[in-house]
């Protein structure tokens, strides 16, 4: 460990999955923290009582050296130590990513559909020392993309008495990685990069809309990249592409004039604002923090309707937005030091 190493203090930073969003904000803490990492590694339903026993002893032995806990979603990872926060006055910050704000039992999405999950997400959200949402609708929303039976949706809609401090704290991008190189792109062309892979996914991520879509415009290109759950045959003019790198990523971006995002519930997705730094312009649902990321640089889809799907789709001809236009739109307002100061700036006040 150099001097430098020593002089700082250090964080522990806590996930289920260490997804890329976790390592950007393991990256941003590493400017003026020791950052250690911790897995609360539950893959299979079993290993849970497993993973308890485990985080126990580790905190009961580690949690003396950190200035803080930060935590990638609310739920069962975050239970013991919001506790042993509290019992040791060390502060516990929550960043709540969408899933641990949202109850669709239409879809079986979100922690608030399971009873004892739901349980463990308000407590742990009550006890924590800061909630940091990735965009201001997953504190309180009212759904509207689709009919649905619970139309609030939100921390503060599950859990009213809360009093922990809930502070905005959006994503940012690297916007240097992330260009517009103005090729020439794929006339027509509509793109989505997703995970989606099983009937859940399959819903939430809109890749039924996608496939209508294909079917309704036979003339047009139509891609999708990433794991993918197909509930019937796919349309000749869909592409699927199995997971790629980062690089080849870029060149998908910069092949295709259009992104599609038309999710049934996201909290600030990635790929979106990836597409548009590329120059994709975005199509979205109006749901959670899309129509921020979009602003007016891009198309909403207010509705979750084939109808009104198709519509947009064919006014797109009409279309006076540049790839300039949607990457303005992230760098002017999502830029990945947005990020970096605020989350710094969090930790320091805590």
């Amino acid at each position: 460990m150099t001097n430098n190493q020593k002089d700082k203090k250090s964080v522990l930073m806590m996930f289920v999955l260490y997804a890329t969003f976790a390592k950007r904000d393991v990256a941003i803490l590493e400017k003026e923290y020791n950052v250690d990492l911790y897995q609360f590694n539950t893959v299979k339903k079993w290993h849970l009582f497993y993973a308890f026993i485990k985080q126990f002893f580790f905190l009961i032995f580690n949690l003396h050296k950190y200035k803080a806990v930060v935590i990638q979603s609310s739920g069962y990872l975050s239970f013991l130590p919001v506790i042993f926060g509290k019992i040791f006055k060390k502060p516990i910050v929550i960043i709540a990513i969408g899933t641990d704000c949202a109850k669709l039992p239409e879809i079986n999405y979100g922690a608030h559909t399971k009873k004892l999950l739901s349980w463990f997400t308000n407590f742990s959200f009550k006890k924590a020392s800061l909630i940091l949402p990735v965009h201001k609708s997953l504190e309180q929303s009212v759904y509207s993309y689709k009919n649905v039976k619970y139309p609030n949706q939100g921390i503060r809609s599950f859990n009213p008495t809360i009093k922990t401090n809930i502070v905005e704290m959006v994503n940012g991008y690297d916007t240097i990685k992330w260009q517009n190189k103005n090729v020439e792109r794929i006339k027509n062309s509509f793109l989505s990069v997703t995970f989606a892979v099983n009937e859940i996914g399959y819903y939430r991520k809109g890749i039924d809309l996608i496939i209508k879509a294909a079917e309704l415009f036979p003339s047009y290109h139509f891609t999708i990249v990433g794991k993918v759950y197909l509930k019937e045959k796919c349309p000749e003019n869909v592409q699927l592409i199995d997971n790629v790198s980062q690089e080849e990523l870029f060149k998908i971006y910069n092949n295709h004039e259009y992104y599609f995002q038309l999710s049934m519930f996201e909290g600030f997705p990635n790929a979106l604002c990836e597409a548009m730094l590329c120059g994709c312009i975005p199509i979205g649902s109006d749901v959670a923090g899309i129509p921020d990321i979009i602003g007016n640089n891009g198309y909403i889809l207010k509705q979750k309707n084939t109808d009104l799907l198709k519509e947009l789709i064919e006014n797109l001809s009409n279309n006076k937005l540049s790839p300039d236009d949607a990457r303005a739109q992230i760098t002017d307002n999502f830029p990945l030091k947005r990020r970096e100061n605020e989350f710094l700036a969090h930790l320091k006040n805590l």
